[in-house]
């Protein structure tokens, strides 16, 4: 078997986004994944090389699978979204000032929230549901809802992005329209399939199975186990 991955690394989007300290057990998956890899011969990692559609090499397989992940929602429809940085570029070291607005209160945004408040940073969540981080085991999310309070976070539920402009965030709330202050402004809207490259080899009669968050972006453990499933299909 052959795995290519583009980036320098496996994992994915783990990688990035398990590098706040209090995500260390899950970051210890990608060195354990390395180094059972590693042993099997009948398995070959190439690092940083992207695999195109019509790339000669698919031919020489029995089967393609397809794990492309996930691309950041960025809604268009919000006036002024291209100012804003996704939160896997915020892992990936984006510069960040002092004050951030966070713009979704799911699990990423939570948690990035929490690790920009612990670094010192003034942080704002704006989450459109009445609850931020609603996807999370309740004992996990009684945790992380008591340290985003201990850390000053300002979580603002109900309320909607409805512009980002040069005076900050746009939003309207509860009590009616308001304007947050923001040195930057981090998108965390969700993520949707990365579905390019199954479509291109759809249209070029290549055959090729989907799994992970390129089908639906889930969490680690279910696109862990939609993998071994598939594998065990083969």
């Amino acid at each position: 078997m052959d795995v290519y991955e583009q980036r320098e690394d496996i994992g994915g989007v783990l990688l990035p986004a398990a590098a706040p300290d209090f995500k260390e057990e899950l970051r210890r998956m990608i060195p354990w994944w390395r180094t059972q890899l590693d042993a099997l011969d009948t398995v070959t990692v190439h690092l940083r090389e992207a695999i195109a559609a019509d790339d000669p090499r698919l031919a020489e397989g029995d089967e393609v699978i397809v794990a492309a992940g996930s691309q950041p929602l960025m809604p268009a429809s919000i006036p002024g979204i291209e100012r804003v940085i996704d939160v896997l570029a915020l892992h990936e070291g984006a510069e960040v000032g002092h004050r951030v607005v966070m713009c979704g209160g799911g699990l990423s945004g939570a948690d990035a929230a929490l690790e920009l408040a612990e670094a010192g940073h003034e942080v704002v969540i704006v989450e459109m549901a009445d609850e931020i981080a609603r996807d999370m085991l309740m004992l996990n999310r009684i945790s992380l809802l008591r340290n985003l309070t201990e850390a000053g976070v300002r979580i603002l539920t109900g309320t909607t992005v409805t512009a980002i402009g040069g005076d900050g965030v746009h939003v309207e709330g509860h009590d009616g329209a308001s304007v947050l202050e923001a040195d930057t402004v981090i998108a965390a809207f969700g993520s949707r399939p990365a579905t390019g490259l199954a479509e291109e080899l759809a249209a070029q009669g290549i055959s090729a199975r989907t799994v992970g968050d390129c089908v639906s972006p889930r969490k680690v453990g279910d696109a862990v186990n939609d993998a071994y499933e598939l594998a065990l299909a083969l």
